[in-house]
C-alpha cells in the first residue's frame, strides 16, 4: 500500500514538472543542501562538511537553510536530520516536496532569497 502511494506521488511531481514545463534542476527545496533533487542525510552531512571540513559551499544558501534562520549552520543539519529521523517538523516551504518554486520565480536568480 505504502508503495503505492508513493508511485502517486512520483508520478503526479513527474507530471507536475512536465505539465508546467519547470525543468527540476531550477526548483527550490529547503533542506535539500547538495541540491540533488531530494532531501535526505547526505544533505546534513553536505552542511557538516561545508561547516567544518572546508567543503564546498552549498549550489544555494536558500536550499541549505533547512530551518529557514537566515543563515547557514549546525542548526541546519541537525534540523534536517531531526525531521527524517526524529518525527520533527519539516523544512519550512518553499520545502523538500515543493514542486512549483523555482530559481527563476525568485527576485534573485541565484536563489539568495528564493520564494
Amino acid at each position: 500500500m505504502r508503495s503505492i502511494a508513493i508511485a502517486i506521488c512520483l508520478c503526479v511531481s513527474v507530471c507536475s514538472f512536465v505539465a508546467a514545463g519547470i525543468n527540476d534542476a531550477d526548483i527550490i527545496a529547503r533542506g535539500d543542501a547538495n541540491h540533488d533533487g531530494s532531501v535526505n542525510i547526505s544533505d546534513a552531512s553536505y552542511i557538516f562538511s561545508y561547516l567544518y571540513q572546508g567543503g564546498p559551499a552549498p549550489p544555494c544558501l536558500n536550499e541549505a537553510d533547512a530551518n529557514h534562520d537566515g543563515s547557514v549552520a549546525q542548526s541546519d543539519g541537525i534540523y534536517i536530520l531531526n525531521w527524517l529521523y526524529h518525527g520533527g517538523s519539516a523544512p519550512p516551504a518553499p520545502g523538500p516536496f515543493n514542486t512549483t518554486c523555482t530559481t527563476s520565480s525568485s527576485p534573485n536568480p541565484g536563489c539568495a532569497i528564493g520564494c
